[in-house]
């Protein structure tokens, strides 16, 4: 039996409902039985996740891995690796805690091919006696009403003077459905930095929301995406700002071609205190069908004096004029829009680190064909070996 939930990404400042872009519902497996606040650390309970209660319940309950990282106050290159495979419904739970002048990296990938979850991943007691039988009685269990579900609740508390990176790989299949939470906390003058990559999931929801605390306390998120025939995308992104002269920076780019579905709810929250404060959100769609549905509400939200807000949108195809610059240098319409569409798959293969550019080579090699598999791979100087094992550009 299926659960549904409802409320997934819900924007703070509600608009008209018949706009049908407030939140969205997921249909998921039925997770086993559990208490999801007990299974969350306890100074990790007072950190908001951005996709919602009901949804970060539902993650806090079907996850089988569960982690809680401490990075000692001063230590630098700390990394918390997070590969959850899709094909198998994989689910984390995690909980950083970065201390005052600490660096941290989180890096996260979700494809298909990643194995299941390290065993000392798994701490709970019920999993010591037979840890194999616990894990697959751990799965949320299948339903034939919702599809295949992976998904992660991250908790991230940044303390003072900290700087944070989190990225994120979605690579998934057009059968499989991912399902993202993500909390953050910033002191003063911490630094956050949030990249995202989503280049195929049948349904992909992401929720993140930041509170930035602290006095001049920074974020910098980017999202780049892709979404195609029968493809649902749903970005939820809060940002309360209440540190004074903090700064938030959103930067969101995409294309949607064929008949996809996407609606960004992005909202930055001035609130009251948070004097000399600026915020920033800019999307960039590039509309490649005419089946395609886009929804996008940016919002600033404003209760204090002497602070800065804009948010704008660019949406639309392809135009005339630039279609006809690159017919005359022997490309069509459809091969200039896959151009585009490949720029950010070669960005997530050759920025993102750890698994993540191999995760995008296997993706590509049943997306867009051996051929363009094999020409990123030139490019990061993977061979086909590297590949299958996951080898990281470093280590090749």
């Amino acid at each position: 039996m299926a659960l549904t939930l409802t409320g997934v990404d819900r924007t703070p400042a509600q608009t008209w409902n018949w706009l049908k872009t407030n939140d969205c519902e997921l249909k998921v497996p039925t997770p086993p039985a559990a208490d999801p606040a007990a299974e969350v650390p306890a100074a990790a309970r007072r950190i908001a996740c951005g996709a919602g209660a009901a949804a970060t319940q539902w993650l806090d309950a079907a996850a089988t891995q569960r982690r809680c990282v401490v990075v000692p106050a001063g230590s630098t290159g700390e990394r918390v690796a997070v590969d959850l495979d899709c094909s198998l419904g994989s689910v984390a739970q995690t909980s950083v805690f970065v201390r005052p002048g600490a660096e941290a990296h989180v890096d996260v990938v979700v494809a298909d091919g990643l194995g299941s979850a390290p065993r000392q991943a798994d701490e709970r007691e019920h999993a010591e006696a037979n840890e194999d039988v616990a894990r697959a009685a751990d799965l949320p269990r299948p339903a034939e009403d919702a599809p295949v579900t992976s998904g992660h609740a991250l908790r991230i508390h940044a303390e003072a003077g900290s700087r944070v990176h989190v990225t994120l790989l979605v690579a998934a299949t057009a059968s499989e459905q991912y399902l993202d939470s993500l909390g953050i906390i910033a002191d003063d003058r911490a630094e956050v930095t949030v990249r995202q990559y989503v280049i195929g999931a049948a349904t992909c929801a992401l929720g993140a929301n930041v509170e930035l605390t602290g006095d001049r306390s920074r974020l910098d998120l980017t999202l780049r995406y892709l979404a195609g025939a029968g493809e649902r995308l749903d970005l939820g992104y809060s940002v309360p700002v209440r540190g004074a002269k903090a700064r938030a920076n959103l930067d969101m780019t995409g294309v949607l071609s064929d008949d996809a579905r996407k609606a960004l709810r992005a909202t930055i929250d001035l609130m009251h205190g948070c004097k000399g404060a600026k915020g920033s959100e800019n999307e960039t769609v590039l509309v490649c069908g005419d089946d395609v549905v886009n929804k996008t509400l940016p919002t600033i939200l404003c209760d204090e004096d002497d602070v800065e807000g804009t948010h704008g949108a660019a949406i639309g195809s392809v135009s005339p004029e630039q279609l006809a610059y690159l017919a005359d240098r022997g490309l069509t319409a459809k091969e200039a829009e896959a151009l585009i569409r490949r720029a950010i798959v070669d960005d997530a293969a050759n920025t993102l680190p750890g698994h993540a550019p191999a995760a995008v080579i296997s993706w590509a090699r049943e997306a867009l064909g051996a051929e363009t598999a094999a020409e990123i791979a030139d490019a990061l100087e993977l061979g086909q070996d590297a590949i299958d094992e996951g080898t990281t550009p470093e280590e090749a």
